[in-house]
């Protein structure tokens, strides 16, 4: 009985996905992890995330997926916006996220919060999120759109914004900018632009096994952030557009 459990297993790891799992396997497992979440454990969402780690040039030799435990999805805790903000997604957005590109997406991140922003910030309207080493993401509350900023905006920013579908006015004397959103995409934006943007952080310094200690300057870090963050939103957008 065991060595025809062995070769079940052989098979389901060649298929590669659970859809295409044998009927005696997915029952298997629901009976030994009846909590499990439809996407926990898929490979097919774990190699997403391994393709686009090897093509910014992180490898996970270190942590090979064979040798790593099983990942526990990431404490998401959610605290109250302010009267006059929001915050721009939602923990079911965010496992559905998480879920679509597998474990190797979040390993090592012990934490996401939904958080107030600091009052320093709060009134500077340009703090979305941040990383804090080792493994917790905090996302910031936003103003209800559109977002009235003082000041121009430099064209990284831009760039970003116009990007994830954002129209921009900006006066001609440059003293200030208003940001107009429609709800999908500051959706998107938070998803991919900020929350992937700082797990593209946290992977640079989880599989270079340096949990604390910044792997890459800072310039290049972001680089390769941004990059990791719009690769990220292609693979997503283009199986959502397939699926549907």
């Amino acid at each position: 009985m065991e060595h025809w459990v062995d070769q079940r297993v052989l098979i389901e790891i060649v298929a590669r996905s659970k859809h295409t799992r044998p009927q005696e396997i997915i029952a298997a497992r629901r009976v030994r992890l009846p909590r499990e979440s439809r996407g926990s454990g898929d490979l097919s969402a774990s190699k997403r995330i391994g393709r686009l780690l090897k093509e910014l040039g992180i490898t996970d030799d270190l942590a090979p997926e064979s040798k790593l435990p099983e990942a526990r999805m990431p404490r998401i805790t959610v605290q109250k916006p302010r009267e006059g903000y929001c915050h721009p997604i939602t923990k079911r957005d965010i496992k559905q996220l998480l879920l679509f590109f597998g474990e190797r997406s979040y390993y090592g991140v012990r934490e996401i919060s939904l958080s107030q922003l600091p009052a320093a910030h709060a009134a500077d309207g340009r703090l979305f999120g941040r990383l804090y080493i080792p493994g917790r993401i905090v996302l910031y509350e936003q103003a209800i759109p559109p977002w009235y900023l003082s000041g121009s905006l430099d064209r990284e920013e831009l760039e970003a914004l116009s990007r994830a579908g954002a129209t921009v006015e900006q006066s001609d004397d440059g003293m200030r900018c208003v940001i107009h959103w429609t709800g999908k995409d500051l959706q998107n934006f938070f998803l991919f632009d900020v929350l992937m943007h700082e797990i593209g952080h946290h992977l640079h310094q989880q599989f270079k096994a340096k949990r604390t200690a910044q792997v890459l300057r800072t310039r290049d870090h972001e680089i390769s952030a941004r990059l990791f963050a719009n690769k990220c939103r292609i693979a997503f957008l283009e199986s959502t557009e397939t699926d549907a």
